[in-house]
């Protein structure tokens, strides 16, 4: 009997632990361990001592098996986050003469080209009087949609923290913006963090990221908004290049049936290249308190993909500064804006703090799936109730059985 139940449970529990022996389960989205790549960060790498005090260009590499990751982060003139994934051994490059001359043009590159590479930069940020109460940007060309280019920006350097091989992060800061310094009790911070595994952020919306990703964090806080948008929301201009000719972005919605890493949130967007290689994904939600909880969140919306034609982008940029095989200007460039808020919340003076997070990467990033905890929690609520079933159909059966055989006896 007790055999026969044990049986039983099995089999019937066996269904939902597939997933997690499949090969597209990935342990280490619960468990970190066995980091897939080295990291090593280098401020202005090779730069002559005292010559880099007021440019900042940070290096991350991550170092796999059989190739490495360079990341090329800089704030400078338009903040740009550039990979390469390149062969074993090859180096960066850096003509610092050329650099700091100013003329940059092409003075970065690597030993060997590399086989892919792709990049994501802030172009624009945007304040906005939403009249309506609406959540969505108006034109650009309405004079309720105040534009600042990111070329206008100097940032400093606040702060950065290297776990050994395990990580790499750096925070910026925005000083000023066209020569006019940022008052003192204003903040806006953006934080990059490169992972040598995979996982998932600890703080809220706790995004999955890979060892091929870097994780982008936005904070606005108590900024001033201008005196006659009375309404006034946030917004940002992003843009995207990868090394595929032609390459047509895409913007995916995807839905999920569980919210146990972001609560109340069950959307996840996710934007990526043609041929899936570059992608960048987030949680149309962003967060009103530095405590980052569900209470003190709210959404946001999203363009569509457009292409972008500014020629400007490129000059004196990052991009214009890397010396490789493809012609930089002749790569397709997308855009698409995201604003923060939605109707009803009370806008950006409600609570003068605005957080975001977003990761992007290279190769194919974590979908939506269940925790091994959720699996468990599924298969016992839905066992449960089964395996009694089960065993009082058994009871119920050796009982009806035991007393057919007892009649037989009392009629012979």
């Amino acid at each position: 009997m007790a055999n026969l139940a044990l049986v039983l449970v099995v089999f019937y529990l066996l269904p939902f632990f597939v997933p997690v022996l499949s090969s597209d389960f990935d342990p280490l989205l619960d468990v970190e361990q066995n980091y897939d790549r080295n990291i090593t960060t280098t401020i202005n790498p090779n730069c002559p001592q005292n010559e880099c005090v007021n440019f900042t260009l940070i290096h991350v590499q991550q170092q796999g098996r059989t190739d490495v990751l360079h990341h090329l982060w800089t704030m400078e003139n338009i903040p740009t986050f550039f990979y390469a994934r390149t062969e074993i051994n090859t180096e960066l490059i850096i003509d610092w003469h050329k650099m700091l001359s100013g003329n940059n043009s092409q003075a970065i590159s690597f030993s060997k080209e590399p086989q892919y590479f792709a990049a994501v930069l802030i172009l624009k940020f945007f304040m906005y009087n939403d009249l309506n109460d609406t959540g969505i940007i108006p034109k650009m060309n309405s004079y309720d949609t105040v534009s600042f280019s990111t070329k206008k920006m100097f940032w400093e350097l606040k702060s950065s923290n290297y776990s050994g091989n395990r990580s790499a992060s750096v925070a910026f800061r925005l000083a000023n913006y066209d020569g006019v310094e940022l008052d003192s009790s204003s903040n806006i911070e953006i934080t990059l963090t490169a992972y040598g595994t995979r996982g998932r952020s600890p703080i809220l919306p706790h995004l999955a990221f890979t060892e091929n990703s870097t994780q982008i964090d936005f904070i606005f806080d108590r900024l001033e908004t201008k005196e006659s948008f009375t309404n006034a929301r946030l917004a940002i201009e992003l843009a995207t290049v990868v090394s595929e000719p032609n390459s047509r972005f895409t913007l995916n919605v995807s839905q999920s049936l569980d919210d146990e890493y972001t609560p109340g949130v069950f959307k996840l967007m996710e934007v990526h290249s043609a041929l899936n290689q570059h992608w960048i994904q987030w949680r149309p939600v962003c967060y009103t308190s530095t405590k980052r909880d569900i209470g003190d969140s709210t959404g946001m919306y999203q363009t569509g993909i457009r292409n972008v034609t500014d020629d400007d982008v490129f000059e004196n940029s990052l991009l214009q500064w890397l010396l490789l095989d493809i012609d930089m200007p002749s790569l397709s460039m997308n855009g698409f804006n995201v604003s923060f808020g939605v109707e009803g919340d009370g806008f950006y003076k409600a609570s003068n703090y605005t957080a975001w997070t977003m990761v992007t990467g290279h190769g194919s990033p974590i979908g939506d799936q269940f925790s091994v905890m959720v699996i468990l929690v599924m298969a016992i609520g839905l066992g449960l109730p089964a395996v009694v079933l089960i065993l009082g159909g058994v009871a119920i059966a050796l009982r009806n059985h035991r007393n057919s055989k007892d009649d037989l006896l009392l009629s012979d």
